[in-house]
């Protein structure tokens, strides 16, 4: 504990107002005055309590006789109170601190406060507050005698109560009275102007000076003292006023803080400016006076201008943090934590009055890429809002949460889902389980359903551009479900249908597995949205929102929404290989008491398990690799280093999502238009409509880079990357040379290939079929793609649809003309050749399968 102001010079006149040996030169100072001595003085403690009375009588009503006070009533009643003084802990502001001992934000309540020890208070700060408030406090033993006689006079003089005559002890016990007020009535007896109330403060003052010292009561008053404009104790009105620590405070600055405390509002120097000059420099004169202050000192700090620095403060703590959407769910997480506290109000009380330090998994890289990401890539004030979060596999930290928006209420006072205020927000996307669908990085559960059913990753279905299911209820308008891109037509394998997340393949996988393992594997996974749980469900939180049902077909297409949080912890449990861990902000919370932190508890969630097979999950991450490597985020996603992930874009382009990872880092994005994702769909976004493969893998590989380089994380590797084709079946290329180019391609389809059909220059009927590549009698795969060399004349005029060319024959009219074998084989072998080389333009080729390839650009835009 360090000692209180020194006194002045020896021969200075205030030498007197120091006991010896408890001043802050004696042998004692700022220690405890020793147990004899209060017993010497307790024992006439009668008598001090008659004069007590009788002085605190006379100060209290300046004309006694008429109330008909007799001093031994007064003595009676000052007898008669409690003197053991109950103080409860101050009201102070929390910490919460990111994971490397940042401060995020600060959570205050009605009183913003931070306890400070008397240490940290210089000496022109103690001289001040002293000498304005109670010149003699190191003399006196918790009542002034002199100054309550000075205020009888006085008061007596007035016919009113204009000096109360209050020690700091007394000021300090009269604030702990207040502050422990929970009703009206209490708060009234703290602060009338009434003899009990005076007696009562002289009593508990005698009784603290009887186990405090004088530093320790200093510094109690120092804290719980309001200095105005919300500012409680010395440190939060140093910073409030001037920015700076209470260590820091100059003469000038000191002076105003503490002529303060005498009336908060009044000398207000924010509201007041020059009436709180006027009464710093009364504070200067005193502090002059007693000689605590020189002459020059004096001069320069009365001649000072007020000059304020106080730092901008929003009405929300979390607006002012610098990762405003991880405070909020830091904060929201704890009051509904009934391990924290019993109920919401307590946890409340707690959270914004107990002084709490929270330190939370928050890492300031990976939420600096995050925030940086999103908002170079959807900037803020665009209608679309990106949502952003990155957490740590194996654990459950979440290390980031960031939004393209700045958080705050929006400038209309509407809700974001009907502002047309695109730059602020305090709704938490990222953690609303109802905001947006996921689209098909949902399709990741059925995977999962299809290994854990035994099925291998070479499993073939034909997947057509649109699919009748006769298990789910097909979808409006075209009764069917469908592809995002027509060129999906085609067999697939489970590898090949997640590379290029082809609709019509999964819902007949789920046709064969059912939508609700699908759903269980979800939350086994760590979804938890209501929208996922079973239908019908009971559980409280889900009231009025359904769960997914057995005939939900587009659940597998990901309709359903859930978080960016959710969808951040399932694809970090395949990267842990299986290990599931629930979301985690937050990794300790401690409370000062006395001199020590105590821990306080908090749901941390439940424990860490094993909820996949880790040859499992390693499998799904080899097929989530060629996602990136060559399917649908082929050209936005990669980051120098194997990962997983997948894309999604849901129906109409009403969300945007990937989701995607590195053993070491799991981050998942979701755009949409807070408005309504289905009325006001991702279209026209900088001209052009959002796939889950465009804005958020960029937003995704940003983050993840950034992140990596930032936490310097070194190549760790993923299972190898898993080529699986599917098993398509051969058949003979029939020939259909001769043949009108619709007849041709009826008889093509109809034995389950895909066509194509180009004119050439040949001097005969046109629309006739002249050539096929591959040639008739070759054994192909149903994937192969037949292109037709179709005879254009002599000018090689373009096919019109349906086959005819200007002037031919259309399907069903006339006779085909004769065509020559030997000439439609041999005498076009020139020109065929570089028509249709052997492997057909821009087409892939995988074993018996030969695939149209499509541009980067365009496997980034299916879902």
């Amino acid at each position: 504990m360090s000692t209180p102001p020194g006194p002045p010079a020896p021969d200075g006149p205030a030498r007197r107002l120091y006991r010896p040996g408890f001043g802050a030169d004696g042998p004692l100072a700022g220690r405890r005055r020793p147990v004899t001595f209060w017993a010497r003085r307790l024992s006439g403690v009668g008598l001090l309590s008659v004069l007590c009375g009788v002085l605190v009588g006379m100060l209290a009503l300046p004309v006694v006789g008429a109330v008909g006070l007799t001093a031994k009533h007064s003595a009676d009643d000052f007898l008669d109170l409690p003197e053991n003084l109950v103080v409860r802990p101050l009201a102070q502001a929390s910490r919460i601190l990111d994971a490397r001992g940042n401060l995020v934000a600060v959570l205050s309540g009605e009183q913003d406060r931070e306890v400070v020890s008397l240490g940290r208070v210089p000496q022109v700060m103690r001289r001040a507050i002293i000498d304005i408030e109670d010149s003699r406090f190191y003399e006196h033993d918790g009542l002034d005698y002199k100054g309550l006689a000075r205020a009888y006079l006085t008061n007596r003089e007035n016919g009113s109560v204009t000096q109360g005559g209050s020690t700091l002890t007394q000021q300090y016990v009269k604030n702990v009275l207040l502050m422990s007020a929970t009703t009206d009535a209490q708060r009234r007896a703290a602060t009338e102007q009434t003899v009990h109330r005076k007696l009562r403060e002289a009593r508990y003052a005698l009784y603290l000076e009887a186990h405090l010292s004088k530093d320790e009561i200093l510094e109690r008053y120092l804290n719980i003292a309001y200095f105005g404009d919300g500012a409680y104790g010395i440190e939060v009105a140093a910073r409030h006023y001037f920015n700076v620590d209470v260590e820091k405070l100059t003469l000038a600055q000191a002076a105003l803080l503490a002529g303060l405390v005498k009336n908060p509002t009044a000398y207000n120097p924010v509201l007041h400016p020059q009436a709180a000059v006027a009464r710093r420099n009364i504070v200067l004169d005193r502090m002059r006076e007693l000689h605590h202050i020189s002459d020059a000192e004096f001069h320069a700090a009365h001649d000072s201008p007020l000059v304020l620095d106080r730092p901008a403060r929003s009405a929300d703590p979390c607006a002012d943090s610098g990762a405003p959407f991880f405070c909020a769910l830091v904060r929201q997480q704890l009051l509904n934590d009934r391990t924290f506290a019993p109920t919401e109000e307590d946890a409340r009380r707690l959270l914004f009055e107990g002084g709490l330090t929270i330190t939370t998994t928050l890492e300031p890289v990976a939420q600096q890429a995050a925030q940086s990401a999103a908002t170079e890539v959807i900037p803020v004030g665009n209608r679309v809002a990106a949502g952003v979060v990155t957490m740590q596999p194996g654990t459950g930290q979440v290390l980031a949460v960031a939004e393209n928006r700045e958080y705050g209420p929006t400038a209309d006072g509407l809700v974001s889902s009907l502002s047309t205020d695109f730059v602020h927000t305090k709704e938490v996307y990222p953690v609303d389980e109802d905001s947006f669908s996921p689209g098909s990085t949902f399709k990741v559960f059925t995977l999962i359903s299809a290994l854990k059913a035994g099925m291998p990753l070479s499993t073939t279905l034909h997947a057509p551009i649109c699919y009748q299911s006769k298990v789910f209820p097909n979808p409006q308008p075209k009764n069917m479900y469908c592809n995002a891109d027509p060129s999906e037509d085609g067999f697939y394998s489970l590898t090949t249908a997640t590379w290029n997340s082809v609709n019509t393949y999964y819902i007949q996988l789920a046709e064969k597995l059912g939508v609700l393992r699908t759903a269980q594997i979800a939350r086994d996974m760590g979804v938890t949205s209501c929208r996922i749980r079973p239908h019908g469900n009971s559980d409280p939180e889900c009231r009025g929102v359904d769960g997914i049902s057995s005939a939900d077909g587009s659940a597998i297409l990901g309709s359903n929404e859930i978080s960016t949080l959710d969808l951040a912890t399932a694809y970090s449990t395949l990267a842990a290989r299986g290990r599931k861990c629930a979301p985690r902000t937050v990794t300790a919370i401690s409370q000062r008491i006395g001199g020590a932190d105590r821990p306080l508890p908090f749901n941390a969630g439940a424990a860490c398990e094993q909820v996949l097979d880790p040859k499992i999950a390693d499998t799904v991450s080899s097929v989530l690799e060629g996602v990136i490597s060559h399917g649908t985020a082929s050209g936005n996603a990669q980051i120098g280093r194997p990962a997983a992930g997948k894309t999604g874009t849901a129906e109409g382009f009403s969300t945007a999502s990937f989701a995607g990872y590195i053993p070491q880092l799991a981050t998942a994005v979701t755009l949409a238009d807070p408005r309504g994702p289905t009325a006001h769909p991702l279209t026209g976004v900088f001209g052009r409509n959002v796939f889950g493969g465009g804005y958020p893998a960029q937003i995704w590989a940003r983050t993840m880079t950034r992140t990596i380089d930032g936490l310097g994380l070194p190549v760790a590797p993923l299972p190898p990357e898993d080529g699986t084709q599917p098993q398509v079946p051969t058949r003979p290329v029939p020939n259909v040379v001769g043949q009108p180019q619709a007849v041709a391609e009826q008889i093509l389809v109809q034995q389950g290939f895909h066509v194509s059909a180009q004119p050439v220059v040949w001097p005969g009927q046109p629309g006739i079929v002249v050539a096929t590549t591959p040639p008739a009698g070759s054994v192909v795969s149903l994937n192969t793609e037949i292109r037709l060399a179709i005879s254009g004349g002599l000018t090689g005029a373009p096919v019109l649809p349906g086959g005819s060319p200007p002037g031919g024959i259309g399907l069903g009219g006339g006779q085909p003309a004769a065509v020559t074998p030997a000439v439609g084989d041999n005498g076009l072998a020139g020109i065929l050749a570089q028509l249709f080389p052997r492997t057909p333009l821009g087409a892939r080729t995988f074993a018996n399968t030969a695939e149209p390839a499509l541009s980067p650009e365009r496997r980034s835009r299916r879902p």
